[in-house]
């Protein structure tokens, strides 16, 4: 696993050898996506619910004349509610991967960050927290003097919207039924 990580990383490099990451917020966690899957990242929109469809999946929007599934990663990762007072910063991230354009709820959306590679591991095998399977790899950020070593757990935005094949093509289905 940790190969494909690698051979992955070098391929989404920048030309100077770092991974371009969006920084994403759930709870007090930070979590990077590859800059080159994201559309764009709105405030919060209208969302139609639809029946029979996992938990996490919130319905559908209307952004720009295309209806998109909307996925909530607090639900998916199964993390509490948002305190009231943090609401304020939640955003929707429209990404584009695997032929599909959705858009995940996240708390907050700070900065692009550049993450040398040399600063990417693979997750651990031990790794069982929730949405850990999720994960391709943990980067370290290098601090300025006196400030903690912030780590980024790098999302596989594809596993996060769908834990199979099967849900990817429900998801598909629904964005092409809209």
């Amino acid at each position: 696993m940790s190969t494909k990580i690698v051979d992955e990383t070098i391929e989404n490099s920048t030309p100077a050898g770092d991974r371009q990451i969006v920084a994403l917020h759930l709870g007090n966690e930070v979590y990077g996506i590859d800059i080159a899957i994201i559309h764009t990242v709105i405030t919060p929109q209208a969302i139609t619910s639809v029946p029979k469809t996992p938990k996490f999946v919130k319905g559908v929007m209307n952004l720009r004349g295309r209806i998109l599934p909307v996925i909530d990663l607090r639900t998916r990762f199964e993390m509490g509610e948002l305190a009231e007072d943090k609401k304020a910063g939640v955003r929707i991230v429209i990404v584009d991967t695997e032929g599909l354009t959705a858009g995940l709820i996240v708390d907050g959306v700070s900065e692009v960050l550049r993450l040398p590679v040399n600063q990417i591991e693979p997750p651990s095998g031990l790794i069982s927290c929730k949405g850990g399977e999720f994960l391709t790899g943990i980067g370290r950020m290098t601090a300025k003097p006196g400030e903690k070593e912030q780590l980024i757990l790098l999302m596989d935005a594809t596993k996060a919207l769908t834990a199979t094949v099967q849900g990817l093509d429900k998801l598909k289905n629904l964005q092409k039924a809209a």
